[in-house]
């Protein structure tokens, strides 16, 4: 037995504390079926992650079942639990909520939590902008708009964050302190340094034009934002050729990187998962489409 265990084994001894532990925890719960249904949790906590584990976690869990006696005095529904704790809050009692579904049969809605999860990123877009400030009058304005968008089913949580999010990012990119709205050069600029975001800041530059008769357009300098991706490719793979570890996985992201580099063809790993790769003497071949590409596997830094 180890030492100050008594006449208990390891496990024995964990157990032993664990369901004290529970037996305590239960006496705090005023409804009886939730005290109880805090002992079956309990034990299937030990089968399931074994006593030490269980007993250094059961008093965490234990406030969540408080919280839940207070508010429901009973069992709730996965909506009732979202709406309460949050898809974040939930994440932070994953066992619990495998012990819901599992043995009581609570069933999880997906769709539920990634909306909720939306809200929760869009909430932290809008706090973004400076207090009082210019910029977070226009950006609540707009999700407004938003938000009516996505209760008339015109647009998901999830496009409706990117376009905000887009809308946050020129903003700030304009004056951060928010005492200004952009105009045309503040657009011209942001997009400079990321042209992708083109399509994203156009339901926001048609906002201000709308709010503010402005005639902001979104416009890409397509040889300028090329030479900027040629430059950070450049860079990428500069810092690939100095890497010590060139296994598999470096292989790939090299590949991805000096296909596009090289070909101006823009492939993902799994695309080339596909394609016929072979090493050469000097390099390494790359057949798609009945096209073999050429690539170096080292540059010069």
């Amino acid at each position: 037995m180890p030492a100050g265990r008594g006449d208990a084994c390891e496990p024995c001894y964990w157990t032993r504390t664990c369901r004290k532990r529970i037996t305590i925890g239960q006496a705090g719960i005023t409804t009886q079926a939730l005290s109880e249904a805090f002992g079956e949790f309990g034990e299937w906590l030990i089968r399931t992650t074994g006593p030490h584990k269980a007993a250094l976690k059961i008093n965490h869990f234990f406030s969540f079942f408080l919280e839940i006696d207070q508010a429901w005095s009973r069992i709730p529904s996965y909506s009732e639990l979202l709406h309460h704790f949050g898809a974040e809050g939930l994440r932070r009692v994953r066992l619990l909520m495998r012990w819901l579904h599992e043995e009581q049969g609570v069933e999880p809605d997906h769709q539920a939590k990634k909306i909720d999860s939306e809200k929760r990123r869009i909430k932290a877009c809008l706090r973004s902008m400076p207090s009082a400030s210019l910029s977070e009058k226009a950006l609540h304005a707009y999700w407004q708009q938003l938000e009516t968008r996505i209760e008339a089913g015109k647009t998901s949580h999830t496009s409706a964050r990117l376009a905000l999010r887009a809308a946050a990012a020129l903003l700030l990119a304009t004056d951060r302190e928010g005492q200004r709205l952009p105009q045309q050069g503040d657009v011209d600029n942001y997009l400079q340094a990321v042209p992708g975001q083109a399509a994203s800041v156009t339901g926001f530059t048609n906002f201000l034009n709308r709010q503010h008769a402005t005639t902001l357009a979104p416009r890409v300098d397509v040889k300028r934002a090329r030479k900027r991706r040629k430059e950070t490719l450049a860079r990428t793979l500069m810092t690939m050729a100095r890497c010590a570890d060139q296994g598999e996985a470096w292989r790939e992201a090299w590949i991805v990187a000096a296909m596009e580099y090289f070909h101006d063809t823009k492939v993902t790993q799994k695309m080339l998962r596909q394609q016929t790769v072979e090493r050469t003497t000097d390099g390494i071949q790359v057949v798609m489409s009945d096209v073999t590409y050429w690539l170096p596997l080292d540059i010069e830094c």
